[in-house]
């Protein structure tokens, strides 16, 4: 073959395998996959140390590319492109038309697709003002957008897992979810599902997630799932007018007291229930719950105090 032809050669698989990186992050096997299916011999015909040599040429010809590293399954990620160019006004309009757009239908997964399709576009934008416009998403550049696409992706397999979790109310924790999908809605997104955490059906807030700990299994989702005991006190008028649930039963039953314990999967539900009881509760043995329940005592007395100054 000669010099010419080889050269050519070269340089037509070194922009193919360019253009892959630009859409994608890949490994040298998963490069090699994609080659070997294009019918084109020149390009089927390649080794994983050709594919090295090619993408050594990219970064002699400036491209930042970096291997991610095992937990990426040591894929190729261009960081950086040395082809800049600009925008025109009109150009820029169209973009920004269509970012509108697609926010407007709130579905969160154009806007997902949209971002990381604008986030490839301004790699070659050399104008720090188009790039800041066309990516500003408002409160979502506030989050993790790989965190974001792992969710987005276990949503739809609706896998449970374990997410450590900045809470408005109560600061971070972890926070188990059988995830079921996110929504954009009021400029937020939101991650919902079902969690022993919360009652009937959990919404978090994108933002307050740090990061997403372990996809449970089957076995650590029962570990997680696992009740807890309360012990409660009710005055002995109380039988007169209220129900066992069939998760409680009565332990002692004296002229002076009820002693209830009551198997709860809920915290929420279980603070609900003896909040119900008004001045007919006597005490509660278990710290955590007793603490939940003076916590949503006093915040229901803030907001009643609140109400009252308006009228």
């Amino acid at each position: 073959m000669e010099l010419k032809q080889k050269a050519s050669i070269t340089g037509f698989r070194v922009l193919f395998i360019l253009n892959m990186l630009l859409s994608e992050e890949l490994s040298k096997n998963e490069i090699l996959e994609k080659l070997k299916t294009n019918p084109d011999y020149a390009l089927n015909n390649i080794t994983k140390e050709t594919i090295r040599l090619d993408i050594n040429t990219l970064k002699m010809a400036g491209f930042d590319i970096k291997n991610t590293g095992k937990s990426n399954n040591y894929r190729y990620k261009i960081n950086w492109s040395p082809i800049k160019i600009k925008l025109s006004k009109k150009e820029m309009r169209v973009l920004l038309n269509t970012k509108k757009a697609v926010i407007g239908l709130a579905k969160f997964g154009y806007i997902l697709r949209l971002y990381k399709f604008l986030e490839k576009t301004c790699k070659f934008l050399l104008d720090e003002g188009q790039i800041n416009e066309l990516l500003n998403f408002e409160s979502i550049t506030n989050i993790d957008f790989q965190v974001l696409n792992e969710l987005n992706a276990l949503s739809k397999r609706k896998k449970e897992v374990l997410l450590l979790y900045n809470s408005p109310n109560s600061g971070i924790k972890e926070i188990s979810i059988k995830l079921k999908e996110m929504k954009y809605s009021n400029k937020k997104v939101y991650i919902t599902g079902i969690s022993k955490n919360y009652p009937d059906k959990t919404v978090l807030r994108a933002e307050g997630i740090i990061k997403i700990i372990k996809i449970l299994n089957h076995e650590e989702t029962l570990k997680q799932q696992k009740n807890t005991k309360i012990i409660y006190k009710l005055k002995p008028k109380t039988k007169e007018h209220f129900n066992l649930l069939d998760e409680e039963k009565i332990l002692e039953e004296n002229g002076n007291y009820i002693n209830i314990e009551l198997e709860a999967d809920n915290s929420f539900a279980a603070v609900q229930r003896l909040l119900s009881y008004g001045d007919d509760l006597i005490e509660i043995k278990n710290k955590e719950t007793k603490a939940e329940y003076i916590e949503k005592l006093m915040a229901i007395r803030k907001k009643y105090m609140h109400s009252q100054k308006l009228l």
